[in-house]
């Protein structure tokens, strides 16, 4: 592989090219660990005193889960991150991906885990949401990571931060 094509590679690609296939199965359980537990994140805000979620009802191009489940609605809420169609994993996998790529290079590098790396990640998590989602994005979510709301801010930060309990996970 030439030096351009390596550089076209994605953070995810640079780092499975460098470890070994055990590695790379543990790499990706710990991405989709933390995409379930973004997911609960998410629906914690939507519980009930009994127990269960405020449904939030969504319609799924999923033709694996439709043909399994009988209809194409599915309740994201009521429903855990394993048992979602893919469509509707998508987002919180992807958030994941970007957060465990990030912590773990700062750990190859031997880079301090601290709230200067959190801000940074955090950063870089809302760039990446930005490519994936501008065009619905609301308006003031369409700018820099510095620009935005801290109540915004930290929706990103909880992400690195869980993103570093799921990788100190065995």
């Amino acid at each position: 592989m030439d030096k351009l094509e390596k550089d076209n590679l994605s953070l995810k690609e640079k780092l499975e090219s460098s470890m070994t296939q055990e590695q790379v199965e543990i790499f990706h359980q710990k991405i989709e660990k933390l995409g379930g537990e973004l997911h609960d994140i998410w629906r914690e805000s939507r519980k009930k005193e009994d127990g269960t979620f405020e449904p939030r009802v969504k319609a799924t191009k999923d033709n694996e889960w439709i043909n399994s489940h009988g209809t194409n609605q599915v309740d994201i809420a009521n429903t855990s991150f394993e048992s979602l169609p893919n469509d509707w994993q998508v987002e919180n996998r992807a958030s994941a991906e970007v957060a465990v790529s990030l912590i773990y290079e700062a750990k190859i590098n031997k880079k301090a885990i601290d709230s200067a790396f959190v801000e940074e990640a955090s950063s870089v998590v809302h760039d990446k949401w930005l490519e994936r989602n501008s065009s619905w994005a609301p308006a003031e979510q369409k700018v820099s990571y510095s620009e935005l709301p801290e109540a915004e801010k930290e929706k990103d930060r909880a992400i690195i931060r869980k993103g570093v309990d799921v990788v100190k996970q065995d």
